[in-house]
């Protein structure tokens, strides 16, 4: 039988032809996994990849046949920083590509790769909708490492009063300020000293280092999202001492302005007990509504473990949208229990 060919590009080699047809690939699986939201646009995803980081290596393999990508792999790592002993893992084959052994050849010449570049772990990520990515995962040398939920929270849920109630304050020299798309030049380096904050964010298993974040990485993910067409909200609150003590940050499409994403949300550990999460968020909300008054809902993903974070959103309305697993899987052992022969790239 004559060998599958898969199709690999760096970053060096992607085009907007190519963006547009991995989107359309994308957008079939997405009426799989997530029905009722809108579809990606492909002008966006062709702005990211026209404003990736210097020091980002992206790797595509595809399958394509009669004009379409029907299954693909995406590696992702960094050549500087933190971590450099992992690469990311996204493996995605469309329904009726199915059972014909393409993900596990795809997963091969990953993980070929990625050993030949001195990388020891692969980090992947299924969900519950799509119950074959676990099943998969497990078979081919991977273990859970984190579970999570993508939680939502409809606006319309709101409890009535909540986001004034958490919103006004005692005179206790804190104060709180929204920056809109984008961190203020003044306060760049103190922001990206207090992005450490998410390290202490559960990972329970997974084995992942603690990560530095520098002011030209906050820059360069701005510059990500600009070029993907998202707006920013980022609320901070400084200390009495005029030091940061907490930050929240939501995005969302002006484009698609119904489903707001929220992303990280940490509060110093010297500053917790003042009710500064609940503020930073309930004001991130207030501002929302203000700014995009087509927002419907506000999505997140949480870990499983992290019990402060999921009492703020109970609060608020969050209610569980899909199950997540972040799967951990050891280069050389994926590479073991795969054997056989793989598709020629």
């Amino acid at each position: 039988m004559t060998a599958t060919v898969a199709r690999h590009r760096d970053q060096t080699a992607l085009t907007e032809e190519f963006a547009q047809a991995l989107v359309a690939h994308l957008n079939r699986l997405r009426a799989e996994s997530h029905p009722d939201d809108p579809p990606v646009d492909p002008a966006n995803v062709w702005g990211q990849m026209r404003q990736l980081p210097p020091a980002l290596e992206l790797d595509f393999w595809t399958v394509e046949e009669a004009g379409q990508i029907v299954a693909h792999a995406r590696t992702q790592l960094f050549r500087t920083g933190d971590n450099l002993h992992l690469a990311e893992l996204e493996l995605l084959v469309s329904p009726g590509a199915r059972r014909r052994g393409l993900g596990r050849d795809l997963l091969r010449l990953a993980a070929r790769s990625m050993q030949a570049r001195g990388r020891t772990l692969l980090i992947a990520q299924t969900t519950d909708r799509v119950p074959a990515g676990g099943v998969f995962a497990r078979r081919y040398g991977f273990r859970a490492g984190l579970s999570n939920h993508v939680n939502r929270l409809r606006l319309a849920d709101i409890p009535e009063g909540l986001l004034e109630a958490w919103t006004t304050r005692p005179d206790d020299g804190y104060t709180l300020e929204v920056w809109a798309d984008g961190v203020t030049d003044a306060d760049l380096d103190a922001y990206a000293q207090l992005l450490n904050v998410m390290n202490g964010a559960p990972r329970d298993d997974l084995d992942v280092e603690d990560q530095r974040t520098t002011p030209e990485e906050v820059r360069s993910v701005e510059a990500l999202a600009r070029a993907g067409g998202r707006r920013t909200l980022t609320a901070v609150v400084h200390a009495p001492d005029g030091t940061l003590a907490g930050l929240s940050d939501v995005s969302w499409r002006p484009a698609q302005p119904g489903i707001v994403s929220q992303g990280n949300t940490g509060v110093r550990p010297e500053h917790r007990g003042h009710g500064l999460g609940g503020w930073l968020k309930a004001a991130n909300i207030r501002e929302v509504q203000r700014l995009n008054p087509h927002a419907t809902e506000i999505r997140t993903q949480n870990a499983d473990s992290n019990g402060p974070m999921l009492k703020i959103n109970g609060a608020l309305g969050f209610q569980p949208f899909l199950a997540s697993t972040v799967w951990q899987g050891n280069v050389a052992d994926v590479l073991d229990s795969l054997g056989g022969h793989s598709l020629r790239p």
